[in-house]
């Protein structure tokens, strides 16, 4: 979510869900249009299932902290880091949620939050690895930060000619299929005015 002087994304989830190598990809991608990006993961002993997270600070102006209490926006992968990451929410935040992965819905009600069925987007497209770049592509569309094929470019740039060039395209389709997801997000209804206009 855009504030003052740039934007500010946590991402969190377990790991081997990619919190890490999606936050890595957009604050990369950032560096060709704004002039300061801060990437900064936080990740427990555990490399596979542990807590994973990262802070990604993107500004034109100076970044005098790397790290936030309060995120004005976060991309959540599972149930628990839901639990641990609702709460810390700033009022008029916003959050994107794997709904494939959640029971329940988010009991915040001053947080924008987005339910968006990664896991299941991810596994219709061949692979269910790749849900955190449906959940990242959902990022891009509402937020605008940067555009879709910038990060496109910048996957291109990373995985040529590494073991995993030949899942480019799928990659490429998942940050799009997030992308379409966020932007057919149904609208809230507005409220009816119960002021008679008489």
């Amino acid at each position: 979510m855009e504030q003052k002087n740039g934007f500010q994304l946590m991402v969190a989830g377990l790991g081997g869900q990619g919190a890490l190598f999606i936050g890595r990809l957009l604050a990369e991608a950032a560096l060709s249009k704004y002039k300061n990006v801060n990437f900064f993961p936080n990740y427990g002993p555990a490399m596979r299932l542990g807590p994973s997270e990262c802070t990604v600070t993107i500004s034109d102006a100076e970044i005098t902290s790397p790290v936030t209490m309060t995120p004005k926006a976060a991309i959540i992968m599972g149930a628990a880091s839901l639990a641990s990451f609702e709460a810390r929410m700033a009022p008029g935040s916003m959050m994107i949620l794997d709904s494939s992965l959640l029971r329940t819905k988010s009991k915040k009600r001053d947080v924008k939050v987005f339910y968006m069925p990664a896991t299941e987007t991810a596994t219709k497209l061949g692979n269910m690895a790749v849900a955190n770049l449906v959940l990242l592509g959902a990022y891009l569309e509402v937020s605008k930060v940067v555009p879709l094929e910038i990060v496109e470019a910048t996957l291109e740039r990373r995985m040529a000619g590494s073991r995993r060039e030949d899942m480019l395209s799928l990659n490429k389709a998942a940050l799009r299929e997030g992308a379409k997801l966020m932007a057919e997000y149904p609208k809230p209804r507005k409220k009816r005015s119960l002021v008679s206009s008489r």
